[in-house]
């Protein structure tokens, strides 16, 4: 049986008396959205808590799907959103401009647009018409749009840019203090899809454009109809694998299908936690190995130096920036990046293999060879070592121990 979720969007208007509900179903006509009959209450309209009486009610349907949506518009005798914490208020306010702003947490009118979405990916449709009529009638009334269930506000402009077809559009990402020197990157609104909320917990600082971007993509692939439960795997090949487990939820984080947070898929014999350096370090390294290639190598740097901020001792890193340094002819720096690495991460192979690149360059291949036999000692199965060493090899006239080297190389790349 598909799940289904009731979704609303509150707009606040800063006008006293709503405009003619025969503007707002000709609006609504108009832009091809089907039809909102209304019904009047009256004299007698309900009286609800917070002094807020119904002035009148909107009912239809989303045009091509089964949603039935209903829109009331309420008066209050006190603003709409009275009671609401002040945090939870600058969270909604943040990104509006000063009238908008104060329109927020002054508006006494309000229209609570609701429908039930479906399943997954057949949700978009009605998600995309609510936030359609919702512009109109923003641009009505004067008001903005809250959006409960993404915990976020948008005014007229933001309104204008936003691109209601993309999944992505329905979805915010908060970026939140987590520790000292770490964030929290948490979703708001894939429930909308009848899918778990997301979460990146302890991101470094200078890793958090790519949490960012792992997160809209896994964002818009659920939301797209792909799932994902706690103890499940992201395969992201030559990436790595994302293991997602059961996250807490305090009240302001509540999810109608729960939490997940995304961690590095534990390593055999290791204990599942709450890290993801493995994973982000491999996408920023990535990029910057793309930079490289495409000899954007300012930008390159700039990526290996971000991963270098989140953990100074990181080899993979320190290798790729010696490596950029040897194609730029600044042997001397990667000779150093070697012995920085032979003191910081002792017994990584990639310490002796970047000073034996470095001694190679300077055509002080004897003592090349002897570094890369050490790093052939601490990991036999590093086919770039024997490369780099076939070449030494080469250099120095032994053909036989090159073409040794070479065939390992082609074995170990099997």
């Amino acid at each position: 049986m598909p799940h289904e979720i009731a979704v609303a969007y509150l707009i606040i208007s800063r006008m006293v008396e709503p405009p003619p509900a025969t503007e707002v179903s000709r609006s609504v006509a108009a832009a091809g959205l089907g039809v909102l009959d209304y019904e009047a209450a009256g004299e007698s309209g309900a009286l609800a808590s917070g002094g807020r009486r119904r002035i009148g009610t909107f009912n239809g349907a989303v045009p091509g799907t089964a949603a039935l949506v209903r829109m009331v518009v309420w008066r209050a005798g006190e603003p709409v959103t009275t009671g609401m914490g002040e945090p939870a208020l600058n969270v909604l306010a943040s990104g509006l401009d000063a009238e908008d702003a104060r329109t927020l947490r002054e508006g006494r009118l309000s229209f609570d647009l609701r429908a039930t979405v479906g399943d997954g990916s057949s949700a978009l449709p009605a998600l995309t018409w609510m936030v359609r009529v919702a512009r109109l009638v923003a641009d009505e009334c004067g008001g903005v749009v809250m959006d409960p269930l993404a915990q976020r506000c948008a005014g007229p402009s933001e309104l204008s840019r936003l691109q209601a077809s993309d999944v992505l559009a329905h979805v915010t990402i908060h970026n939140e203090p987590w520790g000292v020197e770490s964030r929290w990157l948490h979703t708001h609104g894939l429930q909308k899809f009848c899918r778990p909320e997301l979460e990146l917990i302890e991101v470094p600082l200078s890793l958090v454009d790519e949490a960012t971007g792992f997160l809209r993509d896994v964002t818009a692939s659920l939301a797209t109809g792909a799932r994902l439960a706690a103890g499940g795997e992201i395969d992201l090949d030559e990436l790595g694998t994302v293991f997602a487990s059961s996250a807490p939820s305090d009240v302001d984080h509540q999810a109608a299908f729960g939490r997940l947070r995304l961690t590095d898929a534990p390593l055999p014999g290791e204990r599942e936690g709450t890290s993801h350096a493995r994973f982000l370090t491999r996408v920023a390294l990535a990029e910057a190995a793309r930079r490289r290639d495409s000899g954007d190598i300012e930008g390159a740097l700039r990526d290996i130096d971000r991963v270098l901020a989140a953990d100074p001792d990181q080899s993979a890193a320190l290798m790729l920036k010696a490596q950029i340094y040897l194609s730029q002819g600044q042997i001397t720096d990667a000779l150093d990046l070697g012995e920085l690495m032979e003191l910081r991460v002792p017994g990584d192979y990639r310490g002796p293999l970047c000073t034996g690149m470095a001694l190679a360059a300077l055509e002080r291949y004897r003592e090349a060879l002897r570094e890369l036999e050490r790093a052939i000692e601490r990991e036999p199965d590093a086919a770039e070592v024997f490369a780099v060493r076939a070449a030494v090899y080469e250099r120095l006239g032994q053909e036989q121990h090159a073409a040794q080297d070479r065939a390992r190389v082609a074995y170990l790349a099997r």
